[in-house]
């Protein structure tokens, strides 16, 4: 969430830091986690205020003038363009060395047409403020020359972007986050007042509330407020939500997301007019209806889905997102106000089934504090009726059923001295927990028990708890450390097993070639594996997931592996080359019998990287993945790895299974239609799967060596011709046996069956290569292995010699 310094500042009365570093590490200290900062006030680094005292013509041009100005610390001589500059006025001055926001340009001394410039008057648009650049901007202001432009303009704010874990939800809020740093700083917070002029108009006599699931909804309140002027908020409050990254739309709307972000509470405006029955009923749906939201999309609902209703109808999906029928618009006269608190976990099924969520559902789901929702409302209502000059009826409509039991915790002295290692007081404990509203309540037994604010009541609810706020009160860096656990890295290098070389010598070989490493969770839905594995074997299920989605141990890489494809084809478009490796493991039950393995899964799809050698496809087909495959086994140096083709008549394609020592450690196959259509790929994926537990049993032979052949090789090409069905390996073997002795190398280079040859053929050409290592072959010898091959190709195959 992004939080504004400035903002924090309102809320803290005398709140001052010696330096952003100091703040920054002290709010880090205390378990706030920053994942950035933007400080605003440094693209204004070199812009101050001056005043211009001389303008005159410039020689050399006739629309530009040379001004005299008094930047603080010197006169500085600029060029200037504005028709409007003149003498007497206060304007901005950008100092050498400044960056143009505009264009990101350095300011520079130069000469322009002959006259020194020193520096630039700068115009709105030059400085990002506005779209005006008809010249320069003219400041009202009595601010002294030489002082920072960010300081005058309120440009000097500073954003912290931080990361809010789900057990704080009251950090999801400014006065959350100013009330962590007032308890580094020692101070209070304080809260803006509200002072409503309520109408003579009742709230229950122009809206009746009624909640139906008291289960689900908590507390319900509502004011009517009338009589509204729908336009642009006031520049102060755009820049607030335009800093913390929110885009104002009208005063109604950024009011409501104002005191979302300023107190935590989401917020929603209703037009008051589209009410229909003038009446709120808060219930779930009905199953399998439709709702459309404020984003115009419709939404399948289901029995659990809660939402706010009219008397005909859905009005919003509670704690998630408005309807469009009743959203705030232009024409808008009448607006009710709706603040709430829904069951945190009924919001956050809620939004994982409609697959939206929003800023207020991220709230909601983490537990609001039930006791700012009234605030909130008054707060919302105070502002409506300043910027919008809305008259508010009388009386907050207040539906709070069953008010939640008062939260109470107790901690002991003695355990959190222990557990923390230092000797603590009762006194520095209260002391130390009453920075954060955690009021000392009483003590019983040698426990003291405090009261726990309705802000933390999803996070603070048992003795652990309690001293892990006090570890971080006390400061973490202020416990002494007794044990020393550094490591001497000094001989890591040496530090190695055998799984962990082979894992390397798999990611530097695939990453050279061209692959890139994925890594995919081993989590997964149970709907996918049995999709996977055709209900073949059960995933291993996961008690207690964080995600009803991710509830099941990964069967297989597949899934994980074609999802990435999927969203790399769905960002990148479909015209792209990819090329993908995993290694990780994975999980399977059978019987009762958990079984762990680790696997390496490859994948091409789409384009080729490098063009086909030959022929006009440039999509990647099966032989790239075997290919690479095959590669990859004989930089394992397990190339005497034995393949076993099976055809599949469903996808049209060959399945190959590699096995070595009586062991299938890899299979290469084609996706089929039903996994592709199920990710919703449409390009032909290829997969080469490894069993690495298996491969590890292989990796560590001995390498036997021998000696290279001093004899020169001799080459020749065979095409032969057989029938389409008979498998490659058979005549590839038959070659390499009938050749034994004297042929030293065999590759396929060429395959083709077409109008050319006989139906029901095809062509294989070869590149064989023949060598001695005991002499120079002559052409009698090399032709009499030539010879046998084919002979034996002709009776054994039923092969075809083919003439050039």
């Amino acid at each position: 969430m992004k939080i504004s310094l400035n903002w924090i500042k309102e809320y803290i009365p005398g709140f001052q830091y010696d330096s952003l570093e100091s703040l920054t590490d002290k709010m880090i200290a205390i378990g706030l986690d920053i994942e950035s900062i933007e400080d605003e006030s440094v693209k204004f680094n070199n812009f101050v205020i001056g005043e211009v005292l001389e303008k005159d013509k410039h020689p050399n041009a006739d629309k530009l003038s040379v001004c005299k100005v008094n930047s603080g610390e010197e006169i500085l001589n600029i060029v200037c363009g504005a028709p409007n500059v003149e003498k007497g006025q206060k304007v901005c001055v950008a100092k050498i060395g400044a960056v143009i926001p505009d264009g990101e340009f350095e300011i520079k001394k130069s000469k322009i047409r002959g006259e020194i410039s020193e520096g630039m008057i700068c115009s709105s648009k030059e400085l990002n403020l506005s779209d005006d650049h008809d010249g320069i901007m003219v400041l009202q202001t009595d601010a002294k020359n030489g002082t920072p432009f960010a300081e005058i303009s309120g440009m000097n704010d500073v954003v912290f972007d931080i990361g809010i874990t789900p057990n704080r939800g009251d950090l999801f809020s400014h006065f959350g986050i100013a009330r962590e740093i007032a308890a580094i700083y020692g101070k209070k917070i304080k809260f803006p007042g509200t002072d409503l002029k309520e109408s003579a108009e009742k709230t229950e006599e122009l809206i009746t509330i009624e909640i139906e699931n008291t289960d689900l909804c908590k507390r319900f309140t509502g004011r009517v407020i009338k009589d509204v002027i729908i336009r642009e908020s006031p520049d102060w409050l755009k820049k607030k939500l335009i800093s913390i990254g929110l885009r104002p739309r009208n005063n109604i709307v950024d009011i409501t997301n104002y005191i979302m972000m300023e107190t935590g509470q989401p917020l929603h405006a209703f037009d008051y007019d589209k009410i229909r029955g003038k009446k709120i009923i808060v219930r779930t749906a009905n199953e399998g209806d439709s709702f459309t939201t404020l984003d115009s999309k419709e939404r399948k609902l289901n029995s659990a889905s809660l939402m706010i209703c009219d008397g005909e109808g859905y009005s919003g999906i509670a704690g998630v997102m408005g309807g469009e029928f009743s959203e705030i618009t232009n024409e808008t006269k009448n607006v009710f106000l709706e603040s709430a608190y829904f069951d945190p976990v009924s919001i956050r099924k809620n939004s994982k089934r409609l697959g939206l969520q929003t800023d207020a559902s991220q709230r909601f789901e983490r537990g609001v504090d039930i006791d700012i929702v009234k605030y909130a409302s008054e707060r919302a209502s105070d502002l409506i009726s300043e910027i919008a000059n809305g008259n508010i009826s009388a009386g907050l409509y207040d539906l709070y059923p069953e008010k939640l039991t008062a939260l109470e915790a107790g901690v002991r002295v003695s355990k959190a001295s222990e557990l923390l290692g230092i000797i603590l007081t009762k006194e520095q404990i209260i002391e130390l927990l009453g920075k954060i509203e955690l009021n000392f309540l009483r003590e019983d037994s040698e426990i003291l028990y405090f009261q726990i604010p309705e802000f933390r009541r999803q996070d603070i609810i048992r003795e652990a708890d309690l001293i892990e706020e006090i570890a971080r009160l006390y400061g973490y860096d202020n416990i002494p450390a007794k044990y020393n656990f550094n490591v001497n890295t000094e001989n890591s290098s040496l530090i190695d097993d055998k799984d962990h070389r082979l894992m390397r010598s798999i990611n530097d070989y695939l990453t050279g070639r061209g692959f890139n490493q994925i890594l995919t969770s081993p989590m997964t839905d149970g709907n996918s594996v049995n999709i996977i594995n055709n209900g073949d074997s059960a995933g291993v299920k996961i008690e207690n997931t964080v995600s009803a989605e991710m509830n099941t141990l990964r069967t297989g890489l597949l899934p994980g592996m074609l999802g990435v494809i999927k969203s790399n084809f769905n960002n990148s478009g479909k015209d792209i080359s990819l090329k993908f490796f995993e290694t990780g493991k994975v999980y399977s039950d059978k019987g009762g019998e958990f079984i762990e393995e680790t696997k390496l899964i490859m994948a091409l799809s789409g384009k080729r990287d490098i063009p086909a050698i030959y022929g006009n496809d440039d999509e990647f087909n099966f032989f790239d993945i075997k290919g690479e495959a095959e590669m990859l086994l004989f930089n394992l140096n397990l190339d005497e790895s034995e393949l076993n083709y099976h055809y599949n008549k469903s996808i049209d394609s060959v399945r190959i299974d590699i096995s070595l020592n009586n062991y299938n450690i890899a299979a290469i196959y084609k996706a089929d239609n039903k996994h592709k259509k199920e990710f919703e790929i449409d390009s032909d994926v290829f997969i080469a799967e490894f069993c690495l537990n298996k491969i590890l049993k292989n990796f560590f032979r001995k390498i036997l060596y021998k000696e290279i052949s001093k004899f020169p090789k001799v080459k020749r090409d065979l095409a032969v011709l057989i029938d389409r069905d008979l498998p490659y390996n058979i005549v590839n073997d038959q070659i390499l046996k009938s050749g034994k002795g004297l042929l030293s190398r065999l590759e396929l280079f060429d395959i083709y069956s077409g109008d050319k040859i006989e139906e029901g053929k095809k062509s294989l050409a070869f590149s064989m290569e023949f060598s001695s290592e005991e002499k120079t072959l002559t052409d009698i010898e090399i032709s009499a292995a030539m010879d046998k091959v084919i002979q034996d190709l002709k009776t054994k195959l039923n092969a075809v010699i083919r003439s050039q």
